[in-house]
């Protein structure tokens, strides 16, 4: 049980700092949402068929209908994302989204019957604290509200598609989950990205990004994400999805130049206690459980 709950962390902490890291990478490619998106859902399935059938997991017959809700769930949660990068700096759609964990922590006892740690509860209100504290300084205006009611948006669906994930992750193995979801995006995002004609004249440098976002960034960390749902609680991997701006900031400091200031620092170092403490918990629970 011990080996289980530490690759279940180490595969959460890999996958959330590739969640971080998508971000960066979405802004260097300074494209659209729409685009953004289909793109990374679409390479993300096709490169994972392959893996399924190597595995031999491409019989798709008694699929749970579940699968479509959280493909739209994904499609909702990052197009919601990177559109409130079009408002605001992107700290504000990161605060927005930050409300993630609260959101869990009010839905997942109800959904699973089960009470939630003390030590979560304290760890999601300091999670957001340091959230606050980061974009305390940021001016407000009217795109900044829009942006940080977008990603109030991305954070609620995330907190579903989460939950969604926990139940149905014994039932399916993880990559292929992965690529249902994605390709159910991919499949829902469709009619609007040929209607929007968002393709034509799209260079080939920004095709070659969309594959690395949907390779690595999207298939891997989605998978890996999935994975760590099997013997992880969704309030604590949305603990740890809390870390995906500190990982964000560091990436955006060294790639495009963004020097956070001091409030966003110390606001990210809260981040960092807090999750550090959460996965520490964690970690003491699936040793006590061994014994």
């Amino acid at each position: 049980m011990k080996n289980n709950t530490l690759s279940s962390l180490l595969a959460l902490h890999v996958a959330v700092f590739l969640f971080g890291a998508a971000g960066v990478v979405g802004k260097l490619l300074a494209t659209g949402a729409l685009l953004l998106v289909f793109g990374r859902t679409l390479f993300a399935a096709l490169s994972l068929l392959p893996l399924l059938a190597l595995q031999g997991q491409l019989n798709f017959r008694d699929i749970p209908k579940t699968v479509i809700l959280c493909g739209v769930l994904l499609a909702m949660h990052w197009l919601t994302f990177f559109a409130s990068l079009n408002f605001a700096p992107v700290a504000f759609g990161l605060m927005g989204f930050a409300s993630f964990p609260l959101f869990v922590a009010l839905l997942e006892p109800w959904f699973f019957k089960e009470t939630r740690r003390a030590s979560d509860a304290w760890a999601a209100v300091l999670v957001v604290t340091g959230m606050v504290v980061m974009v305390s300084d940021a001016s407000w205006n009217g795109g900044a509200v829009i942006a940080l009611a977008l990603g109030i948006l991305s954070g609620l669906s995330f907190a579903f598609l989460a939950m969604a994930n926990r139940w149905q992750g014994g039932q399916i193995p993880a990559f292929k989950l992965a690529f249902l979801q994605n390709g159910v995006a991919a499949l829902v995002l469709l009619p609007w990205v040929l209607g929007s004609g968002v393709m034509s004249d799209v260079a080939p440098q920004t095709w070659y990004g969309l594959v690395l976002l949907g390779v690595v960034f999207t298939a891997l960390s989605h998978g890996l994400f999935m994975f760590s749902l099997r013997r992880l609680s969704t309030s604590f991997a949305s603990l740890m999805t809390s870390l995906e701006p500190v990982y964000g900031m560091l990436l955006a400091y060294f790639f495009l130049n963004e020097t956070p200031g001091i409030r966003e620092l110390i606001g990210a170092l809260i981040v960092l206690v807090a999750t550090g403490y959460a996965s520490y918990q964690h970690g003491q629970h699936g040793q006590r459980s061994t014994d």
